[in-house]
């Protein structure tokens, strides 16, 4: 080598070294799956006045959400199941029932599903690998009319705690 090129090509390798301590700093920061960002957050808070307003909603239709969830195996998950009543008391069977559902420790993999009409009320297979506590966010549809319910729940392996 030349003399009165060591200090270039040093410069040039702390600089690549850097580069890429930064790039795998980038990419162990962004790879943690219990880290979670509420989406759309500034919309959400634009429009806080609607999320109000279908509390009232909620409250003056007076219906009722009850979820189970099953005891979960890795090859079939969870089956989780709903009762959804009236202000009566009567059930509700003629509805669209949406829920999200994650593992609270794994907040950023959310798992979207229709519930099917069945005879405790309406059910749908989660993919359930975790045990603990689940969140679950229901959107249930009826006619004009739209409710809203958050419920967390305990998966529990099959086998365990029974």
């Amino acid at each position: 080598m030349k003399k009165g090129w060591g200090w270039p090509v040093g410069v040039a390798a702390i600089l690549a070294a850097t580069v890429g301590l930064n790039a795998w700093v980038y990419r162990v920061a962004n790879d943690d799956p219990s880290f979670a960002v509420e989406p759309d957050y500034y919309r959400k808070a634009v429009d806080w006045d609607s999320t109000l307003a279908q509390r009232r909603q909620n409250l003056a239709l007076g219906w009722r959400l009850a979820p189970r969830l099953e005891a979960f195996t890795l090859e079939r998950g969870a089956l989780l199941q709903i009762t959804l009543t009236d202000a009566g008391g009567a059930p509700i069977r003629d509805a669209t029932v949406k829920v999200a559902a994650f593992f609270n420790a794994r907040a950023n993999d959310i798992v979207d599903s229709t519930l099917a009409p069945d005879s405790a009320g309406y059910a749908v297979r989660l993919p359930v690998r975790h045990g603990g506590v689940w969140e679950l966010q229901f959107d249930v549809r009826r006619g004009g009319q739209r409710f809203t319910s958050i419920a967390r729940v305990e998966a529990v392996p099959a086998g365990k705690g029974l």
